[in-house]
């Protein structure tokens, strides 16, 4: 059985929650959450490869960990960041 991973990344003073974990339909989702609040989500199918002769929990946890690492890797990078404060209504 595949599980996900969690992770807490700190950038520029801001700590993200990272979280990737397989979902039913075939697919994998990493949410990053700020506060309890999703600022960012990925959404990938690998139905074909769920369903293929060479699908084998091991390299379905090596796609979700990928999925995980580059999502870090985006946060590092600044490609991801805090959600800009929506200007104030009159």
């Amino acid at each position: 059985m595949v599980i996900g991973f969690n992770t807490d990344i700190k950038h520029n003073g801001v700590v993200y929650h990272v979280q990737t974990e397989p979902r039913k339909e075939g697919g994998v989702e990493t949410a990053v959450y700020m506060h309890g609040a999703v600022i960012h989500s990925l959404k990938t199918s690998y139905l074909d490869f769920v369903k293929s002769p060479e699908y084998t929990d091991e390299k379905f946890k090596r796609l979700l960990e990928d999925q995980h690492r580059q999502i870090i890797a985006r946060i590092r990078a600044g490609e991801i960041r805090p959600p800009t404060p929506s200007a104030a209504k009159p």
